[in-house]
């Protein structure tokens, strides 16, 4: 499988007066949608489309109920979710209160297997 890229030329945030430099990013072709996911699986499964897309529902609303609860979501070699939160700081431990929690993400780490296939991909110039 070979990675599509293009060259950006972009400043350096923190030294507006550094040159220029040329940077190597990913092409993206576009996105594909859950449909398309779940058709794909059918035809590597024994699962119809709708199968396949109710079986993607229901993994989706698992880890969100999981990460809501408070778990680490470990998906074994494709890696793992988690929540993590941005806040304000605060001068006192009662000053620290949840009014201060600007936004909520989900962080994804991936394992070793996602890794080392993406690892061994090719690059090719658009």
């Amino acid at each position: 499988m070979s990675i599509l890229y293009s060259k950006v030329q972009r400043i350096n945030p923190r030294d507006l007066q550094a040159p220029k430099k040329w940077y190597i990013v990913p092409q993206r072709i576009g996105q594909k949608s859950e449909k398309e996911i779940a058709e794909a699986l059918s035809k590597n499964t024994t699962l119809s489309r709708g199968e396949a897309s109710l079986v993607l529902d229901e993994v989706k609303a698992v880890i969100i109920s999981s990460l809501l609860d408070g778990y680490t979501v470990q998906m074994g070699d494709w890696g793992s979710f988690q929540l993590t939160l941005s806040s304000d700081g605060a001068d006192t431990e009662a000053d620290c209160t949840a009014d201060k929690i600007k936004a909520v993400n989900i962080r994804f780490r991936p394992g070793k297997g996602m890794k080392e296939a993406v690892a061994k991909a090719s690059f090719t110039p658009r």
